[in-house]
């Protein structure tokens, strides 16, 4: 099944008078919640979907302690997690405190088989976004996004 996408303008960040650039963004076609994936799973091997949450639920417990002590966790056939920060500057490194540590994100960062699954997409275009004052969207396409989207950016947290 493809990954579908749809196409939005967007200007370059912090320069109002940059021309429009069109870029795709991935529109997801729906969710697989938590109940769903351990039902599966559970479909998939010798444990009930009760036994699948219960690993589950253990395994985020066990994943809040490691990155709260600031090790990276690894999950071998999934990936890694880990605490990145962002902080503000200094002049003097003697001057740097906690307090200029403005917020903290988790990083994942998916292990190789998941990184080459990329490589295997085929894609297909759901839409194209019209931008303010950019008119409507291409001919015989419709003007919707086609769902929630999300263009992969990291910043966004997979723990929630």
């Amino acid at each position: 099944m493809p990954v579908s996408y749809s196409v939005s303008g967007r200007k370059k960040p912090g320069d109002k008078n940059a021309p429009v650039k069109f870029y795709a963004q991935v529109q997801a076609s729906d969710e697989c919640p938590f109940q769903t994936l351990t039902r599966t799973a559970a479909d998939r091997s010798t444990v009930t979907a009760a036994d699948a949450k219960a690993v589950m639920d253990n395994v985020m417990t066990v994943l809040k302690e490691k990155l709260a002590a600031g090790q990276i966790v690894r999950i071998d056939d999934l990936g890694s997690f880990r605490v990145a920060i962002s902080t503000e500057g200094v002049e003097v490194a003697e001057k740097f405190t906690a307090a200029n540590i403005k917020k903290a994100r988790i990083v994942f960062t998916p292990c190789k088989e998941l990184k080459n699954l990329c490589k295997t997409f085929e894609y297909r275009k759901t839409s194209t976004v019209a931008t303010r004052g950019q008119g409507g969207a291409n001919e015989g396409e419709d003007n919707t996004t086609g769902g929630g989207g999300n263009d992969g950016d990291q910043s966004e947290n997979p723990l929630g």
